[in-house]
């Protein structure tokens, strides 16, 4: 910010009128609301396939809050000189700006950190891994919680008083580096989680005896944190620069943008494995190559099947009427998202006399996970 009673001298032209802030809003905005009819999409799978939502969905849910209250803050960032250069600005400006930067790292962080908890639990339902596996997966997710827990703690203690990160306070702060330093390995720990949560249901899927669409297909859907993975690898390269920033509210938002999209890239992965009762009510039960369920006249297909199992829906018990798009069969606690049958594992329809088949099998692990 320019001294009083200066006249501000631009260091070259066009200096003055620089501003990232539109972009910003206008990028974080946009994923912000895509990632909502995801999350929308996921509610309704549910509702139509199980008639309730579990505790996944309410963290999902609560994570896109999250994230809309991010840009809202992000957004009081930018009206107040966020994405300007800070000699730009006045000091109150400055100290705003500042402000609901620091502040829009708590539901930004945790808007990346908690969705993974949502996506842990979804596999662990979908895949039903071995005890040790499934316990080792809760110890990944409880560390790298307490570690996201860590980098928002450090982002208000680093300056005494906090204050003092805004120019609201004098006080002194830590060397720069702790904090970026814990930043990039939250980044290298995250990334490196996003990635097992996707390679394990890739190994699985493989593994079975499916034709190659649906495992390409379920692979896909499984695996979006492939995605989150390449965000975060790219914002760890944009951290070190915050070692030698100078101009705060002009830099820093670099790691505005992409920590928001980031966080939505994380819930887009938790939301699509869920949303196959959508998609099969949409566009029909060869959506994931299975055969044609019913034809346009409501009749049954050549299929002769009984009803579907799909990605992403609870068990329900199974209805009575002639012919049901999302009839499952009643297991109590887990979702559906492979038959069972003693010969393979597939997503194909169910026929009749499958039900005492897949009876039987209940409780089978996966072999080796």
């Amino acid at each position: 910010m320019s001294a009083p009673n200066e006249p501000f001298v631009e260091p070259y032209p066009g200096y003055a009128d620089e501003n990232k802030g539109p972009l910003i809003l206008i990028v974080t905005s946009t994923i912000t609301a895509i990632t909502f009819f995801f999350v929308a999409a996921r509610v309704y799978s549910r509702l139509i396939s199980a008639g309730k939502l579990a505790a996944d969905d309410f963290i999902v849910i609560f994570c896109n809050i999250l994230s809309f209250i991010y840009v809202g803050l992000a957004s009081l960032a930018i009206k107040n000189g966020g994405g300007r250069h800070v000699a730009t600005l006045t000091p109150e400006q400055a100290t705003n700006a500042v402000y609901y930067t620091v502040i829009s790292f708590v539901p930004g962080v945790s808007s990346f950190v908690i969705p993974k908890l949502a996506v842990v639990i979804l596999l662990a339902k979908l895949l039903n891994p071995g005890q040790i596996h499934k316990a080792i997966m809760w110890i990944i997710s409880i560390l790298y919680f307490g570690l996201g827990v860590g980098m928002l703690v450090i982002n208000f203690v680093q300056c005494d008083p906090p204050a003092a990160q805004w120019g609201g306070a004098v006080g002194t702060c830590w060397d720069r580096r702790i904090t970026v330093d814990y930043a990039i390995a939250l980044g290298v720990i995250s990334t490196v989680f996003d990635f097992y949560l996707a390679i394990y249901p890739t190994i699985v899927l493989w593994g079975l005896q499916m034709n190659f669409k649906k495992k390409l297909a379920l692979s896909a859907a499984l695996g979006f944190g492939y995605c989150a993975g390449a965000v975060t690898i790219y914002k760890c390269t944009t951290l070190p620069g915050l070692l030698t920033l100078v101009d705060f509210t002009y830099a820093v938002d670099d790691v505005v943008l992409w920590t928001n999209i980031e966080a939505n890239f994380v819930i887009i992965g938790a939301c699509i494995p869920t949303m196959f009762p959508l998609v099969k009510k949409l566009f029909g039960s060869s959506a994931l190559g299975g055969s044609s369920g019913a034809t346009p006249g409501g009749g049954k297909g050549s299929g002769d099947s009984a009803g579907i199992v799909t990605i992403g829906s609870y068990p329900k018990k199974k209805r009575t009427k002639s012919f049901q798009f999302d009839e499952t069969i009643d297991d109590g606690s887990k979702y559906i998202i492979l038959e069972e049958r003693s010969f393979h594992h597939s997503t194909a329809e169910l026929r009749p006399g499958d039900e005492s088949v897949l009876e039987q099998a209940k409780g089978v692990k996966h072999p080796g996970w």
